[in-house]
């Protein structure tokens, strides 16, 4: 299998020099007119995902991020694990999964963001039920919508606009 996906790798380094699709002033897309080379699509079909291990959020403060994370959403410190990085953070444990808080610039308007988190970027989790949550949004004061799809999940957004949804599943243990 390596030595297939070896032979897989070259040819595809190959096929793609030849039209210059990693040329980095001249993207891959436009050289093909928007179709991937046939050794790329059988190598995706080869990639097998688990699940997703984190996201990152932007924040400006870390502290305060840190403190909504764990105090108003439940979530647990955990940065003891996060590595000696070259700019401020946090890990937050998040069910099985991380978020990871980075103290770096925001390209993104925080003024003119959708009221509803779903219309917006949003990194979305399950939570086995959504009462608790909700009352401890309505008492720290943190604003949220319902979904609009009608199943049992709600959207708030961090001191910092990023959007959250958190979708109700009774099977979280």
């Amino acid at each position: 299998m390596v030595a297939r996906m070896c032979v897989l790798a070259a040819s595809c380094v190959l096929a793609a020099s030849v039209v210059g699709a990693f040329s980095p002033a001249t993207p891959a897309k436009s050289v093909l007119r928007g179709r991937a080379p046939l050794c790329a699509l059988r190598a995706a079909a080869e990639i097998k995902y688990g699940e997703l291990q984190h996201c990152g959020v932007l924040v400006d403060d870390v502290k305060t991020g840190v403190e909504f994370y764990t105090n108003v959403l439940g979530m647990k410190d955990v940065s003891e694990l996060r590595p000696n990085l070259p700019y401020d953070g946090a890990f937050l444990e998040c069910g099985a999964n991380q978020i990871h808080l980075m103290k770096l610039p925001d390209p993104d308007p925080r003024e003119g963001r959708p009221e509803h988190g779903g219309r917006d970027r949003h990194l979305a989790v399950t939570i086995q039920d959504l009462d608790p949550l909700e009352g401890s949004l309505l008492e720290h004061g943190v604003a949220y919508t319902m979904s609009k799809s009608g199943r049992r999940a709600l959207f708030c957004r961090d001191p910092y606009m990023n959007a959250i949804e958190f979708v109700e599943d009774k099977g979280v243990k």
